[in-house]
């Protein structure tokens, strides 16, 4: 009896065992199985993101160019030898624009390089327009050699293109020309900017001569020999050809024919055109007409509406 019971007992243990060692195993293997905690996220890993080429100062040149030329005061644009950061703009006058600054900014991380290239051409649009002497109510008429007309277009040529401004026969050898009128300079105007303001040529020359009207209003001649002269100091002395008021008052005023000289672009001198005498002293005037700013040797006479060599 005592040797069946141990014997039962030790069946017992050795299955308790074997159920024991069964669990354990179960265990290990579900924890090898799953070493993630139930209810944790997995965290992607990020994908990178990509680095945008750096852009050289040659490709920003070359960029700019393309662009700056579309602005309508813009005749050309040229790199300059020897510095690559540079551009030279060829508009009413040279002005050269630096890249540097720009070129960094494009190349900045995360850089909105559409958005830098429009800024860059916006600030250049805006001081060409700020500086722009050829605006609608700046511009005037003046008296010009032929010669030194075809001197100055050949003098401010583009890449061998002559720089064509807007002018028109006047009398033997002058023409007329319409210009920007500023505090510091009287620039020729380039028949090309008649687009952008939307004028047609008689239109222009009509609006410079009006202007010029305008801004002279009265002249306050001055009695000197006999003879009658516009003051030294009246910049567009000699346009007043180009206005017809002046001279049929003028004629009024002097009871007869009027006869000028302009020996120099300052320089207008008025006497009778049926009086010997004032034509003798207005041919000796127009005999000086020399140097950089000379105009006329002649003395013109007015018939009509035109003038014409005496």
């Amino acid at each position: 009896m005592c040797l069946h019971l141990g014997h039962s007992l030790f069946r017992r243990m050795l299955a308790l065992l074997g159920a024991t060692l069964c669990a354990q195993a179960c265990i290990g293997s579900a924890q090898a199985q799953s070493p993630q905690v139930v209810g944790e996220p997995s965290i992607p890993t990020p994908a990178p993101v990509p680095v945008a080429a750096a852009i050289s100062m040659q490709e920003v040149a070359l960029e700019m160019q393309t662009r700056l030329a579309k602005l309508p005061s813009v005749r050309g644009i040229e790199t300059i030898e020897a510095k690559p950061n540079e551009l030279r703009i060829m508009a009413y006058s040279e002005i050269n624009v630096r890249l540097d600054t720009l070129h960094t900014r494009l190349n900045a991380p995360g850089a909105n390089r559409e958005g830098e290239y429009r800024r860059f051409v916006s600030n250049v649009a805006s001081l060409l327009t700020r500086n722009d002497p050829f605006k609608l109510a700046q511009l005037r008429v003046v008296i010009r050699t032929s010669t030194a007309i075809n001197l100055f277009e050949e003098q401010t040529a583009f890449q061998g293109h002559p720089n064509a401004v807007l002018r028109r026969p006047f009398v033997e050898g002058l023409e007329e020309v319409v210009v920007g009128d500023t505090p510091t300079t009287i620039a020729l105007m380039p028949i090309g900017r008649l687009a952008d303001l939307n004028l047609g040529v008689t239109q222009a020359f009509d609006l410079a001569r009006a202007n010029t009207a305008a801004a002279i209003q009265e002249v306050h001649w001055i009695a000197k020999d006999g003879l009658l002269e516009a003051p030294s100091d009246l910049v567009y002395a000699t346009s007043l050809l180009t206005i017809d008021a002046v001279w049929s008052g003028l004629q009024r005023q002097l009871g007869g024919p009027v006869a000028v000289t302009i020996p120099t672009r300052d320089r207008l001198v008025v006497g009778r055109a049926d009086r010997p005498r004032d034509i003798k002293r207005l041919k000796a005037i127009a005999a000086t007409s020399s140097g950089s700013g000379a105009l006329s040797s002649t003395v013109l006479i007015r018939r009509g509406s035109n003038w014409v060599v005496n």
